[in-house]
């Protein structure tokens, strides 16, 4: 397992650890099953959108032992925290044990890259899910909201966009990609959230904040949107470099 350091922002601190590695540290050749792609090939872009989507499929139906990283689907994060002091969403917001479903869905739409920058656009199809345990503190637009137990976040159709940052390292006489910038964005459709238990499982009162938290769903996504984005932007440079770190620049990316 590989644990993130803690990142703080101006409104808010996030820290994960993530149950989708093994302790393989070895060097591995590049998996059989995985489309290679020349720099010299005119049609090198679609090339790696044919063999990221691949390489996503696999690595969430069933993960690649070799390479150190456990299936992707569903995706474990043992605790996950965001706390966010300012604005109309204030919150004390942990998350344990939660599973993050539908990653299979996964679909690279666009990518381009020069092997020192890379941008990818990607879509969620259909659903995905977040499942696990929760505890709340703060106050949601002009609602105070406390409570702890079970909830379940759906978004609807996800996009996304990512930059990476890329350099070539050293090791033992090989060269390897590192990626050492991360900017990751997304939208959605809608959003879907249900807390159970809230204030200390008063019916009415829970109902009724779900209610308006769903009513007000929108809102509430943008002003969680960075530091959510932040949260998955760590986290996939962290796989993207747990896979580089094994795979040679020579294997990855022939001339």
């Amino acid at each position: 397992m590989s644990r993130a350091d803690c990142y703080t922002l101006t409104i808010c601190s996030l820290l994960f650890a993530v149950n989708i590695f093994t302790d393989e540290t070895e060097a591995s050749k590049l998996p059989k099953t995985w489309k290679i792609c020349k720099k010299s090939d005119p049609n090198m872009n679609e090339c790696l959108k044919e063999a990221v989507n691949m390489a996503v499929h696999e690595l969430t139906q069933g993960g690649n032992p070799s390479l150190g990283v456990l299936s992707m689907d569903p995706l474990r994060m043992n605790t996950l925290s965001i706390k966010q002091g300012t604005g109309p969403v204030s919150i004390n917001l942990d998350f344990t044990e939660i599973d993050v479903i539908g990653l299979k869905n996964f679909e690279v739409m666009n990518i381009r890259t020069d092997w020192k920058d890379m941008d990818i656009e990607g879509r969620v199809k259909s659903q995905l899910v977040l499942d696990g345990k929760y505890k709340i503190d703060g106050k949601v637009l002009v609602l105070p909201v406390t409570g702890e137990g079970h909830c379940r976040i759906i978004f609807d159709n996800i996009h996304t966009k990512a930059h990476k940052k890329l350099k070539e390292t050293s090791k033992n006489g090989k060269r390897y990609y590192e990626v050492t910038g991360e900017e990751f964005e997304f939208d959605v459709d809608k959003v879907h959230l249900h807390f159970d238990n809230l204030f200390n499982g008063d019916k009415t009162l829970g109902d009724t904040t779900n209610a308006f938290i769903n009513e007000n769903w929108k809102e509430i996504f943008m002003e969680l949107k960075p530091s959510i984005s932040t949260i998955f932007g760590t986290l996939f440079k962290e796989i993207s470099n747990r896979i580089f770190s094994k795979i040679t620049v020579e294997e990855l990316s022939p001339a």
